[in-house]
């Protein structure tokens, strides 16, 4: 029996993609800048409008990474506040539920505050508060290194999260931060699983047992975030996604990525966290990231082959529709389980059951 696709088959199948990459609630969890620096324009359209125009509705910004400052943190706010100012028509700031919905309605790009370090908080439990009022609303407690909080994936001794650490899990989960379980260690990353009461993120890492980056995360951190109800964000990234060491990864071996955890965690438990930064020039990727995490990918490689570009998620969209995914489960996997997470955790009064007030305790044990 013949496999050729006619074209009316073929003509349906462009139909269907541009209807999910036009309707589907499209959230990159772990967007790059679109300001400070801003990426530059691409056949004369700016980077803004590039991401409008590839169907995502909502992206989450790294505000503060590796050993950022409370006032780096402010003044990274300041800019993307600058932004809403100038292109109110454009751009929305999401703190909430509603503002997702609200974004996608109106056709703006929602804007979530992230952090990829607990730096910023420093010993100061009280500035987590005072973040979260101004909107951070996703967190890390550890970049790579070792922190207050915890040691981070590159840390030899693992040694999992620290006093001060569990301090920030019960405050984030009282004020309605989703805690960002990527770049920790993994004794840190399990123990986080362990004390928080509302399910967590992996933001951006892949499967460990297809290609074993530090970065990456086991199965058994993956079960265990499925457990609780969490979500892990596959990226494009090179240093995450290869398959050998040296050769740059294509968009299959993306795909391939986000296969293996459908079918070890399931459809609920998977989205995008693309860590795409086009602000990036040659010079600065060699002279920053390149030298302080050695790896063997460079400028030009930086990302998987076909998902290198904010322009490429229709590619993404077709992939996952070639793998005989339903219309269903591929918009889980572009944003619906981020947005179940976000309900969850960002509202403060939900989920105080006996149950979690039990697991609560265990933080003073």
């Amino acid at each position: 029996m013949s496999t050729t696709m006619t074209t009316t088959d073929t003509s349906q199948e462009e139909a269907r993609a541009k209807n999910l990459q036009t309707n589907a609630l499209m959230i990159d969890v772990l967007a790059g800048r679109i300001i400070a620096p801003e990426p530059p324009p691409v056949d004369g359209k700016s980077h803004l409008d590039r991401v409008i125009e590839s169907g995502l509705k909502v992206v989450s910004m790294t505000l503060s990474a590796r050993a950022d400052t409370f006032e780096d943190c402010l003044d990274m706010m300041y800019q993307y506040f600058s932004l809403f100012s100038a292109k109110p028509e454009k751009t929305l700031h999401v703190k909430t539920v509603e503002d997702i919905h609200r974004a996608q309605r109106e056709g703006r790009l929602g804007f979530i505050f992230g952090s990829q370090t607990g730096t910023i908080v420093e010993k100061v439990i009280g500035r987590w508060t005072i973040l979260h009022q101004l909107g951070l609303r996703i967190a890390q407690v550890t970049y790579n290194e070792r922190t207050i909080f915890g040691d981070g994936c590159m840390e030899p001794e693992n040694r999992g999260l620290t006093a001060y650490g569990r301090q920030a899990v019960q405050e984030m989960n009282r004020l309605g931060i989703v805690v960002d379980g990527s770049h920790g260690g993994e004794r840190t990353t399990l123990d986080i699983m362990e004390y928080s009461t509302k399910p967590i993120i992996f933001s951006h890492a892949n499967p460990k047992a297809l290609s074993p980056s530090k970065r990456n995360i086991t199965d058994e951190q993956m079960r265990k975030l499925a457990a609780m109800g969490g979500v892990m964000g596959i990226t494009p990234h090179s240093m995450l996604t290869y398959r050998k060491v040296g050769v740059r990864p294509t968009i299959n071996d993306f795909l391939d990525m986000i296969d293996y955890s459908v079918q070890l965690i399931g459809i609920d438990h998977v989205g995008i966290g693309t860590d795409l930064m086009e602000q990036f020039t040659k010079l600065t990727w060699e002279m920053t990231t390149k030298r302080m995490y050695p790896n063997p990918f460079f400028y030009e490689t930086m990302w998987a082959e076909g998902f290198h570009s904010v322009s490429h998620w229709p590619n993404v969209i077709s992939g996952l529709m070639s793998r005989g995914y339903k219309d269903e489960d591929i918009e889980k996997i572009l944003g619906r389980n981020w947005l179940r997470i976000f309900s969850e955790v960002w509202d403060p009064e939900a989920d105080l059951d006996e149950t979690k007030l039990k697991r609560d305790t265990r933080l003073w044990k």
